[in-house]
């Protein structure tokens, strides 16, 4: 069985890691390991002098109280140590040039493939004005991340995908 570790740098309750949820569905055992509180912005930081906590919330969702990176260090040493991909997002707001050194969705799948982990950060571009529309959003993951899990992987790699405006035409 596919086991996929999830998380994002938008915290446990956040719109896209529900909606990275449901575009799992058909493809493994998704196991949420995903910060306590919303930290974008925060790179590749990993906690080292104080405890992580580590919260249940049924089934396999996991909270914790650290960064992306540290949900995916507790993730594949500790709950999920058999993942088979990590997965992080899905972000609101993209993840392009510079970006990608300071995104915590993107770290999260980086320190995945640091630990010979295959990986894909997804992010939705977004502008301020316009909301996401998540089951969109939904559609076009699917196919994307199956399609992606299919392929070959080089130890040491991982996947970014930003995925366009959506907008709603009336």
């Amino acid at each position: 069985m596919t086991r996929l570790l999830l998380t994002n740098d938008d915290g446990f309750g956040a719109e896209g890691l529900l909606a990275l949820l449901r575009a799992t569905e058909d493809l493994g055992e998704p196991i949420i390991v995903a910060p306590d509180q919303p930290l974008s912005g925060c790179s590749h930081r990993v906690t080292t002098h104080r405890s992580i906590q580590i919260k249940h919330h049924g089934r396999s969702n996991y909270s914790i109280s650290g960064t992306p990176a540290d949900c995916v260090r507790v993730g594949l040493h500790q709950l999920v140590p058999d993942a088979t991909f990590v997965l992080s997002g899905i972000n609101e707001g993209g993840n392009l040039g510079a970006d990608i050194h300071y995104s915590g969705t993107v770290a999260a799948v980086r320190e995945g493939a640091l630990h010979g982990h295959p990986g894909i950060a997804i992010s939705q571009y977004r502008r301020k004005d316009i909301s996401i529309d998540w089951s969109r959003t939904i559609r076009w993951v699917k196919p994307l991340l199956k399609r992606l899990m299919e392929k070959s992987w080089t130890s040491g790699t991982f996947w970014n995908v930003n995925l366009p405006l959506s907008l709603i035409h009336i």
